[in-house]
């Protein structure tokens, strides 16, 4: 179940009785990596018993945030949340708020997760996928192969099936998190070493993929021979011939230095990874009207600003992977549509018997 607003809360009690602290110390609860969050109750929503009443009011309560995401502190997602949310919640209030930015520190998504519910997080940066997995597989089709198509696509996908609390906002809402904005990570696409721009290309190929059933299901009704083989595992796989192929964003591509072992680096762009804003949920009902829309304004203002720079990013990272002498085919010479075209079937097998939301009624948003 949710957790119940509590009139006055636990961060203002102890402030009034002098006890320094910072949400995130002990106070609520947790969450994880990839994507969900929720706020923990940092005020009293009505201004009084101590509460904040307005942003930059004399009255208004200064409180610690503390912010999660499973990536590393120079992970350009991090970098980018810094600038255009941390930053700018600290620049906005003049320091009354403060962020807590746990970059890699605190485990895995899981750990992340885990953190975020129980209130120890108060927003967190993770993956459709990770909340699927952990609280609602049957929206798992956020996250899985040529179901979405670009960012436009995955916006409209959103406002659609995912933040409406009859969907997948409602059921992380009895977990105690509330589902933000989101933005873009990059898009996972196909290394091998012969170019790949049609399903034809792919026809028996011995691919690793993670242990995800949907992801199987397309790639194997699309032809691959989909093959279990540990992430860590991957680039001797790939260097012994036991895997032909793998896929992943191009960040990947480059930090594992599969460019060693993978000649081709196909930009099939099948799966959009995203992440979204969670907050924990007794954090966003505790806080003051103002600080609730600083802070969400500010969450939404910065998903654009942080989708522009990721993409910016990606491109350069297409220019490393060519002077490290991959040959990249682009997105252009890729017939996305045959690929959708070939795994169809499982995608609506999925649709019956797997997904909240019929695979046609995600594609006519498109």
């Amino acid at each position: 179940m949710a957790r119940k607003h509590k009139p006055t809360s636990r961060r203002s009690v102890l402030k009034s009785g002098g006890i320094a602290l910072g949400v995130g110390m002990g106070l609520a609860g947790c969450m994880g990596d990839n994507g969900d969050g929720s706020g923990d109750s940092s005020g009293d929503s009505n201004g009084d018993s101590g509460g904040a009443t307005t942003s930059s009011g004399s009255d208004a309560e200064e409180f610690e945030l503390t912010f999660a995401t499973t990536q590393p502190p120079e992970n350009i997602s991090v970098q980018t949340a810094q600038e255009y949310f941390i930053d700018a919640i600290e620049e906005e209030t003049d320091g009354r708020i403060t962020v807590d930015l746990q970059a890699a520190t605190l485990g895995g998504t899981e750990d992340n997760l885990d953190a975020l519910e129980a209130g120890t997080v108060d927003v967190l940066n993770e993956s459709p996928t990770a909340l699927s997995q952990r609280f609602a597989s049957e929206y798992s089709f956020a996250g899985d192969p040529f179901v979405i198509e670009d960012m436009e696509h995955y916006r409209a996908v959103n406002q659609e099936f995912l933040m409406p609390e009859d969907g997948l906002n409602g059921i992380l809402l009895d977990n105690g998190i509330r589902l933000g904005p989101a933005f873009y990570v990059g898009n996972r696409c196909f290394t091998s070493n012969t170019p790949v721009t049609s399903p034809e290309d792919v026809q028996g190929l011995k691919l690793r993929l993670p242990q995800y059933e949907t992801w199987t299901a397309v790639w194997d009704e699309i032809g691959a021979d989909v093959t279990p083989v540990a992430y860590d595992e991957l680039y001797s796989a790939l260097q012994t011939g036991v895997v032909d192929a793998s896929e992943g964003p191009i960040s990947q591509f480059l930090s594992v230095s599969l460019y060693e072992v993978q000649s081709h680096f196909s930009v099939t762009n099948h799966l959009l990874d995203t992440k979204h804003f969670l907050y924990n949920d007794e954090f966003f009902q505790g806080l003051s009207d103002e600080d609730r829309d600083l802070i969400t304004t500010t969450a939404n203002e910065a998903v654009q600003s942080m989708t522009e720079d990721i993409k910016t990013e990606e491109e350069s990272l297409y220019e490393q992977a060519r002077e490290e002498g991959t040959t990249v085919v682009t997105a252009e010479e890729v017939d996305r549509d045959a690929f959708v075209e070939a795994g169809q079937p499982a995608l609506e097998e999925l649709s019956e018997t797997n997904w909240a939301v019929n695979i046609a009624d995600i594609q006519d948003l498109a």
